[in-house]
């Protein structure tokens, strides 16, 4: 008692005392906000990431990872987050990842970037996609625009055996089509001739790729655009003169084809 009532006697004395006992006080309120935080970690709720379910490559399409749900969420400790975590699957829309991805890595905003071509990030596993060359009429062009979804419709000249001149025939090659890429018409369309053609970026399954190309190089197609939502789908029906004038079946190809099976045969087995 006597040593601290000599050094509560000077002011230096006082000043010192008093910070130390600052110090001492400022020690144990860091032991217990660490304390604390401690307990507030441990009691936390874990957050909920999205973590690659499979092997993703690069470029592989956001848009294709979200609606075939290619990830996992998952519920990891605020610690073990990577930065710019993913927590929502419409982060990824309209975009592809930058490099490859393993199984189990979590994934972040660093993952996915802007494509440079963005017909890419709308491409899934079984998708194509085809340019068509089709007039302004026909594709109805400055009307259809990228994101909007088409019928496509085929027209050709067919010539049955026995038939003197060929016969128009026109069916619905394709339903439900979304458009890729498309002229948005302005003055570009304004200056094309008649004839001139305009290319259109049609998303269709890998199947109908070859259909589409052989229907855009032999006959003549048709874009029909379809509304925005709700839209009314009937069987595809085939159309010729006869049916659409008279209302009588149309053309009878399989009783047509029944005379070139045979020959068919004959080439795919090297008789011909």
């Amino acid at each position: 008692m006597t040593a601290i009532r000599k050094v509560l006697s000077t002011r230096k004395g006082t000043l010192a005392l008093a910070g130390a006992a600052a110090l001492v006080a400022a020690g144990v309120l860091m032991l217990f906000l660490n304390s604390y935080k401690q307990t507030l970690d441990k009691n936390a709720e874990p957050v909920t990431v999205l973590v690659a379910r499979d092997a993703l490559p690069k470029g592989s399409s956001g848009d294709l990872i979200a609606k075939k749900g290619l990830f996992e969420a998952t519920g990891l400790k605020r610690e073990q987050l990577e930065e710019g975590a993913l927590t929502d699957p419409a982060s990824m829309q309209g975009k592809v990842t930058t490099h490859d991805i393993v199984p189990g890595q979590q994934l972040t905003t660093a993952d996915f970037a802007k494509p440079t071509d963005p017909v890419m990030s709308k491409l899934a596993a079984g998708d194509r996609a085809i340019t068509i060359p089709i007039d302004s009429a026909h594709g109805m062009i400055g009307n259809v625009k990228a994101g909007d979804h088409v019928d496509v419709l085929a027209g050709f000249q067919v010539q049955p055996d026995g038939s003197g001149r060929p016969r128009p025939v026109l069916r619905t090659l394709l339903q439900d089509v979304e458009v890729l890429k498309a002229p948005d018409g302005g003055k570009q369309q304004q200056t094309m001739g008649a004839g001139q053609t305009q290319n259109v970026v049609l998303r269709v399954p890998e199947k109908a790729s070859t259909e589409l190309a052989f229907s855009s190089d032999n006959g003549k197609l048709w874009i029909v655009l379809r509304p925005q939502a709700g839209a009314d789908q009937n069987p595809p029906s085939l159309v010729t003169l006869d049916r659409l004038l008279l209302g009588m079946p149309p053309i009878p190809v399989d009783r047509f084809l029944s005379k070139k099976r045979g020959l068919i045969s004959k080439i795919y087995q090297g008789d011909v």
